[in-house]
């Protein structure tokens, strides 16, 4: 996010660059750090280059707004029992804990409880048949198709905009089928601050942003705003929504089937409007999940993170991208009559600060993580298909079973990798 460049994975030169590389890596978020340490532990010389002034991409903390550390982007460690993540974690001394899956409702004005509670429950499992079935027809159709559409906006939130960044109109039921569910974790001190430690060994060249790659000769040249880089192969780990802009240009252009993957790969809506309370208003335990529709939107809050004093209020989907392209302002002023809507006047006093954190004004990132349109699940196939034997593409946007994780994009970077080592050089 632009001003946040004083928090932790912030530094100079790492490592020294390789003279003549033979791999240029293309973005220092944890799928281009997986790639590094993958190319570096077979002996591959390459260079790693980031536009910005950090590692970590959409994984960051920062401790400036609140004076605690603040997750601004990604927040769970998804996958606990495959993560490689979590082992590093509990080694540097940021050992990780299990999300509780405890949570409260609140909808018309009201904290749900007993029939009230259940009908929503009973209404997302619903939902969830109804999708799974259209699944085992192999029908690949936007989720709401096949949700009863009486389904409340809370139900569907749950289900759609908090898991996968788009609403269910957007979501391939296929694409929503296949990602893999894990033991959801957090580690002590940020994951952004975790991932920044994870990759604080790699060699990476910031301020360097790719604007043109040449494959028209025998191997790749990257043009940069700091000159031309020539290698044997390249690994892109940009999001899709900077690809899809056309920020990096490609001579010759790229094959029409992997333009199109780039395009039905869009990122979501999904931002962090961070409370920081006083006292413990909600009288809730910490990193409780509230669920919350009402004064027009829905929204999915963490409370007392870690017990940090910091409660995440995350807006997604159709109405969090709406709210967020009104601006910061109206984003904490949303949360602020949620928080009143749930707690009255004693709870908008017990609001001290609070900032809104929008990954779609973020020109390196344009949005939160990708979800496969209606009838296009097999984009993140066609994505990872290498252009020309010398460009690969990576992240989570081609992970098929783990997209929208760490997991899977770290997965995804060192397979990358592995297949230049042994089909390309």
């Amino acid at each position: 996010m632009a001003g946040l460049a004083a928090s932790a994975g912030v530094s100079g030169m790492r490592g020294v660059r390789a003279a003549v590389p033979q791999v240029v890596v293309i973005g220092a978020g944890v799928t281009g750090l997986s790639a590094s340490k993958t190319l570096s532990a077979k002996g591959i010389a390459h260079v790693v280059i980031e536009a910005s002034d950090r590692i970590g991409g959409r994984a960051f903390t920062q401790t400036q707004t609140f004076g605690v550390p603040c997750d601004v982007g990604a927040h769970w460690l998804h996958n606990g029992e495959t993560n490689p993540l979590v082992g590093f974690a509990r080694r540097a001394g940021q050992a990780p804990y299990e999300a509780e899956d405890e949570w409260t409702l609140f909808s018309g004005g009201k904290w749900l409880e007993g029939e009230d509670e259940e009908d929503i429950w009973d209404e997302i499992d619903d939902a969830d048949r109804a999708i799974e079935r259209a699944v085992d027809w192999g029908a690949d159709v936007a989720a709401a198709s096949v949700v009863d559409s009486d389904t409340s906006a809370l139900a569907k939130f749950l289900i759609g905009p908090y898991e996968h960044a788009a609403s269910l109109g957007s979501l391939s039921t296929l694409d929503w089928d296949r990602q893999n569910e894990g033991t959801d974790m957090f580690p002590q001190g940020g994951l952004g601050s975790l991932v920044a430690n994870w990759g604080a060994g790699v060699p990476v060249e910031f301020g360097t942003q790719a604007t043109r790659i040449d494959w028209s000769g025998g191997g790749v040249k990257v043009e940069t705003n700091k000159g031309t880089l020539s290698a044997e192969a390249v690994i892109v780990t940009v999001a899709t929504q900077v690809l899809a802009s056309g920020a990096i240009r490609f001579g010759p252009g790229l094959p029409d089937a992997t333009e199109r993957a780039i395009r039905d790969l869009p990122l979501g809506s999904y931002n962090h409007i961070v409370l920081q309370l006083d006292g413990d208003p909600f009288e809730l335990e910490e990193d409780t999940m509230v669920a919350y529709s009402g004064v027009g939107g829905t929204a999915g809050l963490l409370i007392n993170a870690g017990g940090s004093g910091l409660t995440y209020f995350d807006v997604a989907g159709d109405f969090g991208a709406g709210l967020t392209a009104l601006g910061d302002a109206a984003m904490v002023e949303f949360a602020r009559e949620a928080l009143r809507d749930m707690l009255g006047s004693d709870g908008v006093a017990s609001l001290k600060q609070a900032k809104a954190f929008a990954w779609e004004r973020n020109a390196l990132f344009g949005g939160a993580y990708t979800a496969a349109r209606p009838g296009r699940a097999g984009a993140r196939q066609a994505l990872k298909r290498p252009v020309g034997d010398r460009i690969l593409f990576a992240g989570e946007a081609t992970s098929v079973s783990k997209p929208a994780t760490l997991d899977g994009a770290i997965a995804e970077g060192a397979r990358a990798a592995r297949s230049i080592a042994d089909d390309v050089l």
